[in-house]
């Protein structure tokens, strides 16, 4: 009798530990260099979810002004922030414009397409969905991620494994990216939503200015957008004020929350074409 109720004892506690354990289907899962291309610097890291089924894709793209950075620049609050509303999660390498190098930034952006093709290609593989890619950077990332966004045509090189006649992208936020005005002119109906932000504080080469005609393009064109303007702030503020959950501005998160949602899950369409001006706290 004793020893059936060891048993009973043993059993009763193994089902409490499976009732009570996190689920396995909710484990943060991590591939790192995962290579889209031949070049040592054509590797990226994908964070997703074993639950994921058709998930959206969000790429991350670095800034360091073509010169520097690492796809190290997703940290855990951006990963959370996005992988929070059911995204998975690309932060890319790309080659850099070192000294002596013949690389250009035409290079550099040609090397995200090439990721986001093979992402395309291969997000089954991660439980994504092909078709519903956000593109996101800073800075230098911010003038790469609107590239991928609103480019129309891509000359694939030789070397590239996957050569679509398009990438599918549904969304861009561009945090203090460079906007030439080819690029803005690249504009046109059907493209996807833009959300930007800029400080006031700026890089003399990414003026706030590139923003609001950005947004004026979009909306032009009929294209939802938003631009968030913090003008105590320099350049690539959004870390403090979007990502970090210590520092973060309630309206702006709660503006890129709602972006995400119509552009992730086509869930509502919350009002466009207006500035969000932060305030000093």
């Amino acid at each position: 009798m004793k020893d059936r109720t060891v048993v009973s004892a043993i059993i009763a506690s193994a089902l409490g530990l499976l009732l009570f354990a996190p689920s396995l289907s909710a484990e943060l899962k991590v591939e790192r260099d995962v290579r889209y291309g031949p070049h040592p610097r054509h590797v990226m890291d994908v964070y997703w979810k074993a639950e994921y089924k058709d998930a959206p894709i969000v790429f991350t793209i670095h800034g360091g002004g073509f010169k520097n950075g690492s796809k190290a620049y997703c940290n855990k609050d951006m990963q959370d922030l996005y992988m929070n509303k059911g995204c998975i999660v690309v932060s890319p390498n790309y080659r850099l414009m070192k000294q002596g190098s013949s690389i250009t930034p035409s290079d550099c952006v040609l090397d995200v397409a090439m990721a986001v093709a093979h992402m395309q290609a291969n997000a089954k593989t991660f439980g994504g969905d092909p078709q519903k890619i956000i593109s996101t950077g800073a800075s230098a990332g911010g003038h790469i991620s609107a590239q991928i966004a609103y480019r129309k045509k891509w000359d694939w090189p030789t070397e590239a494994k996957h050569k679509p006649e398009k990438l599918n992208i549904v969304g861009w936020f561009g945090n203090s990216p460079g906007l030439s005005p080819a690029l803005i002119k690249q504009v046109g109906p059907g493209d996807p939503p833009g959300f930007v932000m800029y400080g006031g504080r700026e890089h003399p080469k990414t003026p706030a200015s590139q923003g609001h005609q950005m947004q004026a393009a979009l909306k032009e064109h009929k294209v939802w957008s938003k631009m968030v303007y913090i003008a105590h702030m320099g350049h690539v503020p959004a870390k403090r004020v979007l990502f970090s959950p210590k520092t973060r501005d309630k309206e702006t998160h709660q503006s890129f929350s709602q972006f995400l949602d119509m552009v992730c899950h086509e869930k509502g369409k919350p009002e466009a074409g207006d500035v969000i001006k932060v305030k000093r706290k």
